[in-house]
């Protein structure tokens, strides 16, 4: 195939470059020196690491067995971050000219999709309508239908945004630049399209709009691109390959310094000709990884075919040498991080680079390519190291936990085998101190797998299985909590009830049952109820284990448990981390000290799917949750009526159909008459009269409730019968700025005119734009989860959140400096934008519940000042405010003179880790409140940073205050 031909070309230029790469370096040696690393100099954010899937192309050739697409064990394989796998967490797409055959991309899209991966898609063809025979490539797209070639991408970008694939980014083209077997474009027609055309193939979508991929890195498409403002200003990310692209080569400096991501997208090293397995070849693999990272500053580096010969994967689905190379960079290195600087070089044949991640963490990859061993001397500089692990792969390992490495202040020294990479990962102080060998070591989330779970209904099948029908089970209490058996019961007539519990880590506690080993993988499952307190609480299933330095905890499961039902807490693959000792395993919440009962805990071999109960939707006349509305929600809502409470809190929310906050003789009144038909329609919501709030002092001591330090996991995750948000970006014209703005808006679920929704308006902070807060962060924004998971809880309202571009300048279009007045006014000027443009072009243009007890006001950063600055100057229209870590200069009066426009809430949210604003300045306007007795929240997030874990965290809390008072 004229595919295979064109690699192999690529692979003897790829391999010729190589060659004459490492004999230009210097010369082994026998003592190496020492490296420094320097975590206040920073580089560019580590997006992830990734391959593609393309079931069309990998069906050649296919060797007898296997299969074109991958398999859902391969997807664990590639994308989960356990034992044995790979970590990977970008997954690259084939746009096919076809459009009946996207759904070939979908299963596993969705899949890795799920294992937090983020897609992104490629095309090689137009469409055949659009396209006539090339002049030196296959096909040309016609010069008359660029237009029509924007809304076919576009069209896919929607056909998959439908089928639940939330794409990242599309490019123009694959390799317009060597298309001998696809489609090829001059540099001058590839500008005309994005300058003309490319706003078009994104619009109406979360996309964005990646640059064509060069074939080799070649600099005129980008600098084209780049001397182009209408085709720069319509790009928003690069993407490029590396096929026989030269480590010189790959240093871009105007393309890096232009303020966009640069993706590596398809490569492969050193070749299509030899086995992957083939060692030490396979290290040309970490070697070039490197290059682009270090000398290229590339956000991410995407690998040509995941399973192959030649790939990180084989055809049947086993890891590579080539493989296991990548994942000392991709089980470690994870999305968010911040490449840091690292003394390159400090020995003949030996690179170094080094990662700080999301959560404090320190990834350092060394590369040893001299066939010696030797001895290396790190220093870290700005940290104090209590803990570092050395993960390798060398001619007789695979990515081999090499245990602690021994280390003194901000120091270490490890052996760099010959012909070896090994990672040393030194645990950050917002690190769970997990196994990195075995999760990711950026979230406590457990694995999730794809396998189809068996389902084991005998009860001597499981390793464990703790019922409480005859006692404790020598259950303990953990901390200051007690057990006991109690006659509420899930299953039978027994749980166990914990109670005198003064912190959330109280709980109830077993050892690890004998049957289970360290470095295995299990399924777990335990019901859990709770009868007072708040409507709802997250509850957490709690792995405790002693690292060999120190105790550790992993979150096996979490959900949010609905105030009266039973809720199963479950994960059929969790993996004890390799090594582990003294495990225990026990329930907590996140926040609460609420008594909780636990009963049927269980303990199965990996894959066994244990049924239980799942959390309960309620809604409006929906009393059980069962989805519909009869005799039974009748019952139950006279029966809450007599005994004056309900057993579950959703409960009441179903049974008050008038939404009058108490259930009463009008609502059974509705029930009867829906059920003989008299009335067909649930009754709107009463209105209260515009501007009637609950006066700070009363409304913002209430809400203190909500406040969390971290949001619990599955506030992230997009729940099965949940719907969703959708996101949508326009334009409004800024009288302040006299030219259009764009915003992003997210409509809620079901959205209607004929209902009218209060808004929340959410500001960016300084150098960022309306993407920011609700789909691009540090690593994922999770807006619309939080958002839609908190609706559906009922545990906030249906609302509009409107995320607006916020520099407002009638001659800059952003901001050029922290300390130019010009940057500063387009931000300041914002303060008076959004109630003398955006506000009104929003009420216009949407269904919307006007005066400030529907009007909510939050922001990150310099957004969190002009949140601020808002709030005090239109307090009358702007009930709600907050203000993460905001930026300093804020100023005012700090009160407000008249109840009616005051706040009827007031919240700063501020990191204990945040290196860019520091905790004193939110807690600096914290202090000014409290000067002028203003009743406020002051929330603290210990271990948030300048970033998402805050933005989170207060979202979270924040979602569930307003519109409320």
């Amino acid at each position: 195939m004229k595919k295979t031909l064109r690699r192999a070309a690529a692979a003897f230029i790829s391999s010729t470059m190589l060659f004459t790469m490492s004999a230009a370096l210097p010369s082994q040696t026998a003592f190496a020196a020492s490296c420094t690393i320097d975590t206040g100099k920073t580089y560019q954010t580590i997006r992830g690491f990734g391959g593609i899937n393309l079931p069309e192309w990998q069906a050649i050739n296919l060797p007898a067995g296997t299969t074109a697409d991958m398999s859902a064990a391969q997807v664990q394989k590639a994308f989960g971050n356990g034992n044995d796998e790979l970590g990977l967490t970008i997954l690259r797409i084939y746009i096919s000219d076809d459009s009946s055959q996207w759904k070939t991309a979908v299963p596993t899209a969705l899949a890795a999709q799920e294992l937090g991966a983020t897609v992104f898609a490629s095309p090689w063809y137009p469409p055949a309508s659009m396209r006539s025979n090339g002049n030196g490539s296959k096909y040309h797209l016609n010069n008359n239908q660029y237009g029509d070639y924007a809304k076919h991408l576009n069209s896919y970008i929607k056909y998959m945004e439908g089928q639940g694939v939330n794409l990242y980014s599309v490019s123009v083209q694959n390799e317009p630049d060597y298309a001998q077997d696809w489609t090829g474009w001059s540099t001058n027609e590839l500008v005309t399209f994005l300058a003309d055309y490319g706003n078009q193939v994104t619009a109406g979508t979360n996309a964005k709009m990646m640059s064509p991929e060069s074939f080799q890195y070649r600099k005129e498409t980008y600098n084209a691109i780049l001397n182009n403002q209408k085709a720069f200003a319509n790009t928003d990310l690069f993407g490029t390959h590396f096929y026989g692209t030269s480590r010189n080569d790959m240093n871009f400096p105007a393309l890096e310094n232009c303020g966009k991501d640069i993706w590596m997208t398809e490569v492969y090293v050193p070749d299509s000709n030899s086995d992957a397995n083939t060692y030490p070849q396979a290290l040309q693999v970490s070697e070039n990884i490197h290059n682009g990272l270090v000398v290229g500053n590339m956000n991410a580096y995407v690998w040509w075919f995941i399973r192959r010969k030649y790939s990180p994967m084989k055809d049947d689905g086993t890891i590579s040498k080539r493989g296991y190379c990548m994942a000392q960079y991709s089980k470690w290195v994870r999305p968010g991080a911040v490449r840091i600087d690292a003394t390159e070089s400090p020995e003949n044949n030996v690179l170094v680079s080094a990662y700080k991640n999301t959560d404090g963490s320190i990834a350092i990859v060394a590369i040893n390519k001299s066939s010696g061993n030797l001895s290396e001397n790190f220093t870290v500089k700005g940290a104090n190291i209590t803990s570092v692990k050395g993960y390798r792969t060398s001619s007789n390992e695979n990515i081999k936990d090499i245990g602690s490495v021994s280390a003194s202040g901000s120091g270490f020294s490890a052996q760099l085998p010959g012909n070896s990479v090994t990672t040393f990962v030194i645990a950050g102080s917002g690190s769970s101190s997990t196994d990195p060998g075995t999760t990711d070591p950026g979230t406590t989330d457990p694995p999730v797998t794809t396998t189809p779970p068996v389902t084991v209904t005998d009860p001597d099948g499981y390793i464990a299985h703790y019922t409480f029908e005859n006692g404790d089970e020598d259950f303990t209490g953990r901390g200051g909590a007690s057990v006991k058996t109690a006659s509420e019961a899930y299953a039978g007539s027994k749980s166990l009830l914990c109670s005198g519990r003064t912190d959330s880590w109280n709980g109830a506690a077993h050892a690890l049952p004998s049957g289970c080993s360290a470095g295995e993988t299990y399924s777990f499952s335990a019901v859990v109820k709770y009868t007072s307190g708040s409507a709802s609480d997250t509850f957490h299933f709690t792995l405790q284990y002693n690292d060999g330095s120190s105790t550790s905890y992993k979150k096996i499961a979490t959900e949010t448990v609905t105030k009266g039902d039973w809720v199963q807490l479950a994960n059929p693959s969790f993996t004890i981390p390799a090594g582990a000792t003294d495990c225990s395993i026990y329930i907590e919440t996140d926040s609460s000290t609420n008594d909780f009962y636990v009963d049927e805990m269980i303990v199965a071999k990996s894959g066994t799917a244990v049924s239980g109960p799942k959390p309960v939707k309620y809604a409006v006349a929906d009393v059980n949750g069962d989805g519909f509305t009869n005799a039974v929600d009748l019952t139950l809502a006279k029966r809450g009526i007599i005994k004056g409470s309900f057993a579950a809190a959703g409960a009441k929310k179903g049974a008050d159909v008038t939404q009058e906050g108490e259930v009463t003789k009008d609502d059974i009144t509705w029930f009867v008459k829906y059920l003989t038909k008299q009335e067909t329609e649930i009754p709107p919501a009463p209105e209260k009269p515009a501007g009637q709030m609950r006066p700070i002092a009363e409304y913002t001591p209430e809400c203190e409730k909500y406040l969390v330090n971290n949001e619990p996991a599955s506030s992230h995750q997009e729940r099965a019968g949940v719907q969703y948000g959708t996101i949508q970006k326009k334009t409004y014209f800024s009288k302040k700025a006299n030219k259009n703005k764009p915003y992003n808006i997210m409509l809620p679920a079901g959205y209607s005119t004929d209902k009218k929704y209060p808004v929340l308006y959410v500001l960016h902070g300084f150098f960022e734009n309306e993407n920011r807060m609700i789909t691009q962060g540090n690593g994922q924004m999770y807006t619309k989860q939080i958002v839609g998971n908190a609706i559906a809880d009922g545990e906030a309202v249906d609302m509009i959140v409107v995320v607006p571009f916020v520099f407002t300048h009638p001659t800059m279009n952003d901001a050029t400096g922290f300390a130019d007045q010009g940057s500063n006014e387009g931000y300041d000027n914002f303060v008076d934008d959004i109630v003398d443009s955006l506000m009104p072009h929003i009420e216009e243009n949407y269904s919307v519940a006007t005066g400030r007890e529907n009007t909510a006001v939050t922001g990150f950063s310099m957004g969190g000042r002009e949140s601020l600055q808002i709030g005090m100057k239109y307090g009358d229209k702007f009930g709600y405010v907050g203000a993460i870590c905001p930026a300093p200069g804020a100023s005012g009066a700090w009160k407000w003179s008249k109840e009616e426009d005051t706040p009827s809430l007031v919240m700063i949210t501020g990191g204990t880790q945040d290196d860019v604003v520091g905790l004193n300045t939110p807690e600096g306007y914290h202090n000014n409140f409290n000067r002028n007795s203003v009743p406020h929240l002051w929330h603290i997030v210990q271990n948030g940073h300048h970033g998402d874990d805050s933005i989170h965290s207060h979202l979270y809390a924040f979602v569930r205050m307003v519109f409320k008072a």
